[in-house]
């Protein structure tokens, strides 16, 4: 029975390394690169940000108010900060 078994065993890692794998090794074939890329050593425009077809949109318009809504969280930020590492230093 144990003879069989190691039979068995041998034809199946025969069967996978000398027929198997080979078949599977020549049905991949790479397929050829047909698309165009462009590389880094071609030039590209000379100026990405600025260049044909920018839209240039302004930016926030802030009011007095707006600066000094964003003024007061920033100092309440900074107070909280200065808090806690008072709290960590005292620990």
């Amino acid at each position: 029975m144990n003879d069989l078994l190691f039979y068995a065993l041998i034809l199946a890692l025969l069967y996978y390394f000398f027929y198997y794998l080979p078949n599977q090794k020549k049905s991949i074939k790479p397929t050829p690169f047909t698309s165009t890329q462009t590389t880094q050593t071609e030039p590209g425009p000379s100026d990405t940000l600025n260049g044909p077809g920018v839209v240039n949109c302004p930016g926030p318009e802030l009011t007095k108010e707006d600066n000094q809504a964003l003024e007061q969280q920033l100092d309440n930020l900074i107070k909280n900060i200065q808090d806690l590492n008072k709290d960590l230093d005292t620990k």
